[in-house]
């Protein structure tokens, strides 16, 4: 937290993903105070407070269009390491399709989730709202043990990963990971759909990191947003 003459002019947070995961995020800076150097300010002690804990990684997002992030960022020698297209829409009455099962082999969904052209997109993180934890085994453990993995066909064509977004209004749900053919993909946002509608939510979002992959998501009416397109994935370059 920044103040100037006693009141608050910026916050930042740091949070712990796992044991030397540190993400960065929050950098909020009152609209009176812009222009003093009050995010400089904030995000160099951030960097300051990650580094002093010795970590493995340090990262953080933002929209394209956050320049002022993003050159605070390039000058204490962040560097882009994953893309993202952020699309989203309101929920559909869509069938629910057969075939869509929560996943039990854990092993095997794995498997197909570091095979798939999507994980290697996403450089091995997962998108879970706006933030970008590493996808291991153990988090996607955790997906699955929490209910939200779900794979079409089998032997198993597609895999979903779908869950509330937390950093979002309740009336959010968040598409984490998608990937399979394209049958496997229709399905599996279709499920979606329905899945969200059961539970009363209003929306749809997700983080797309093959772009060939975003008309996919538009035929189930999940779109970017016209004011920015691309979420950045930036990490701090440790030895």
């Amino acid at each position: 937290m920044a103040e100037l003459d006693g009141v608050v002019a910026g916050l930042g947070k740091l949070t712990m993903f796992a044991p030397g995961e540190v993400w960065l995020e929050g950098l909020r800076v009152d609209p009176a105070h812009r222009g003093k150097g009050v995010a400089k300010a904030i995000a160099q002690h951030q960097l300051e407070s990650a580094l002093a804990l010795k970590p493995r990684s340090i990262r953080f997002a933002t929209a394209e269009v956050n320049v002022e992030s993003l050159h605070i960022a390039g000058k204490q020698g962040f560097r882009e390491v994953a893309r993202f297209t952020y699309v989203e829409g309101p929920v559909r009455d869509e069938p629910t399709p057969p075939g869509v099962t929560p996943v039990c082999d854990i092993e095997a969904a794995w498997a197909f989730v570091q095979a798939s052209p999507t994980y290697r997109a996403a450089r091995g993180f997962l998108a879970w709202g706006w933030r970008f934890p590493a996808f291991t085994p153990e988090r996607f453990g955790h997906l699955v043990a929490g209910g939200a993995v779900f794979a079409w066909g089998d032997p198993v064509r597609g895999l979903l990963v779908l869950q509330p977004d937390p950093y979002a209004p309740a009336s959010f749900a968040a598409i984490g990971f998608l990937d399979g053919d394209d049958a496997a993909q229709d399905a599996l946002l279709s499920f979606a759909h329905a899945w969200a509608r059961a539970k009363g939510m209003e929306y749809l979002s997700a983080m797309v990191p093959d772009e060939s992959r975003v008309e996919a998501f538009a035929r189930h009416g999940l779109v970017p947003l016209p004011y920015f397109r691309h979420v950045l994935v930036l990490a701090y370059p440790l030895p």
